[in-house]
């Protein structure tokens, strides 16, 4: 049942800023592994729920089902009952009222197991079917999330296009907007307008520059086991000139593209391995001739 663990983590922010909220997440994971390996199930059940009502309270953030809600676990003092955050997140996400009902049986089983019932209300069998059934929402709950990534990745890419960001930048990133491993998955298959257009310009060059450097670090944070920088790359050579007409310190003068993708791309292909460099060079040097 341990798999379990590992795919609820794969919806779960990768870090919070607060060290408190990062001990609380490994705290309720080693208290649902413990309570497994001591046949407890239903104590695991309660962890492993928790666990799920955090992705919930990130969706109810994303989607700003309460606007005074500045952070994830606000929504444990906005809203007080778990069956309240359940429903609003559900209809507002357009769900139908069969999978109301459904959600709303997890929170009953989470209030079971947690009252003085004299009995033992579910088996190994039993939770391994609400925690299935927990992890199914989940997953349908991240696809409803597409169009909040789009607009991240656009507003990113066209606000920050002046900015050089470090590795530790992304990272700063990451956490600010509570990104998980299938946020970052999401957004590494977004396809935006941007990326048709040749790269003729110095506004687009930049922005696409800046995506190919978030797309190396989203690929070792999710330890990929494609390339995603290199299958990328022809989104920067598509149409790139010789030389460019660039602005700096309100000087605008000529620049050749080479030297802009020295500065830039090289630093990230020699770190590759020797074929997957040798095709990026071929890459940029078909494009720059």
């Amino acid at each position: 049942m341990e798999e379990y663990l590992e795919k609820i983590h794969r919806y779960l922010p990768l870090k919070f800023a607060d060290d408190e909220a990062n001990e609380f997440i490994k705290y309720l994971s080693d208290a649902y592994i413990e309570n497994i390996e001591k046949g407890k199930y239903q104590f695991a059940f309660k962890a492993f729920h928790m666990l799920y009502m955090t992705f919930v309270y990130k969706i109810g953030l994303l989607k700003k089902i309460n606007p005074t809600a500045q952070d994830i676990f606000d929504y444990s003092d906005l809203i007080q009952k778990e069956a309240d955050m359940i429903t609003a997140v559900v209809k507002n996400l357009w769900f139908r009222k069969v999978d109301l009902k459904k959600c709303l049986v997890h929170i009953d089983a989470r209030n079971w197991c947690s009252h003085a019932t004299g009995k033992i209300e579910y088996d190994e069998i039993g939770i391994n079917h609400l925690i299935n059934d927990e992890l199914k929402y989940t997953e349908r709950l991240q696809k409803k999330i597409e169009p909040e990534m789009i607009s991240f990745l656009k507003n990113f890419l066209e606000g920050e296009r002046k900015n050089s960001f470090m590795p530790q930048d992304f990272q700063d990133l990451f956490v600010k907007y509570y990104f998980s491993s299938a946020d970052l998955e999401l957004i590494s298959t977004i396809q935006l307008p941007l990326f048709t257009k040749k790269s003729n310009n110095e506004e687009i060059i930049k922005q696409k520059i800046l995506y190919l450097l978030l797309m190396f670090e989203i690929q070792n944070e999710i330890k990929s086991d494609e390339n995603l920088f290199l299958i990328k790359l022809p989104i920067l050579t598509n149409g790139l000139p010789e030389k460019i007409m660039i602005t700096k310190y309100g000087e605008t003068k000529e620049k050749y593209t080479s030297e802009i993708i020295e500065e830039y791309i090289y630093p990230i292909i020699w770190r590759f391995g020797d074929k997957d460099r040798d095709t990026a060079e071929n890459m940029l040097k078909s494009a720059t001739l």
